[in-house]
């Protein structure tokens, strides 16, 4: 192996030493970013709720004399999906239930709708629609902040809905399957795994700002660098730190200046006794 080769080898063993003597600052910055994460999530994010409803969708010619529904008539129905869905989404459907919203704004019940005028856009970005399984059935799926509203949009679609598919496709229908019920629980934001994630992404921060450090530090700080970077060249002596010394140094000057000090109060204190007894 090349010289070159040698330097782009990073020992991991090295690395891993170093994480481990910095694990306490791993730790409390992982606590600190989950927190934070738990905070925000539960006291700024606005939870939001989804009410779901599904339907069945079929042709005019699903049961035949016999009773029996054929393959191909349920192959049509699943195409049908997402035509429907296509119905579902447009501005004549939407164009009611924002009619509809706007009549019970401001109706002693109703507060849940407040009193801000709604959107066929605003409507379209609640609503979420798609098949169930690959089956000839999809479900409605509205998200609003508040568990009525979604209950209350959904149940609208499901009225203008099935009238609006006659009369656009002409070919079909639709069967309510399950009507949507209020939400009691809400569907985001997770706590927990947001509290997870910030944990992760302080941990996973921390690590790599550690790591980058260790690989960019070049400065020998024991013997056991010199060892590891130098493993051919013998280690003669070590130098003690010049700071440690003159501490040491200065602290023995001190020491010597207070035995001094004490010295000569005793002799003052010696001198001034006789001087008194010969005054005696």
């Amino acid at each position: 192996m090349s010289s070159k080769e040698s330097e782009d080898v990073i020992d991991l063993m090295k690395l891993c030493k170093v994480l481990l003597s910095k694990l306490w600052l791993i730790s409390i910055v992982t606590v600190l970013f989950a927190v934070v994460s738990f905070g925000v999530t539960k006291y700024m994010i606005k939870p939001e709720y989804q009410a779901t409803s599904k339907l069945y969708v079929f042709n005019k010619s699903d049961v035949n004399d016999t009773g029996a529904v054929s393959s191909s008539d349920i192959s049509t129905s699943k195409i049908l999906v997402s035509t429907y869905i296509v119905v579902l989404q447009s501005n004549s459907v939407l164009g009611q239930v924002v009619d509809t919203i706007s009549q019970y704004q401001g109706i002693e019940g109703f507060e849940f709708l407040g009193t801000e005028p709604y959107t066929t856009d605003r409507i379209r970005k609640m609503v979420s629609a798609g098949a169930i399984n690959n089956t000839e059935s999809f479900s409605v799926t509205v998200t609003a902040q508040d568990p009525y509203e979604a209950k209350f949009i959904n149940d609208a679609i499901l009225y203008f809905l099935p009238d609006e598919i006659i009369r656009v496709v002409k070919a079909g229908a639709v069967e309510i399957i399950d009507k949507a019920e209020i939400p009691t629980h809400p569907s985001s934001p997770s706590i927990l795994k947001n509290t997870a994630m910030g944990g992760i992404l302080g941990f996973v921060l921390t690590c790599g700002i550690i790591v980058v450090m260790a690989l960019l530090d070049t400065v020998i700080h024991t013997e056991e660098d010199i060892k590891d970077e130098f493993p051919d060249v013998a280690v003669i002596g070590v130098i003690p730190e010049l700071k440690a010394a003159q501490d040491t140094k200065e602290k023995t000057a001190e020491a010597r200046l207070v035995v001094k000090e004490n010295t000569r109060e005793k002799k003052k204190i010696q001198w001034d006794d006789d001087d008194y007894e010969d005054e005696e």
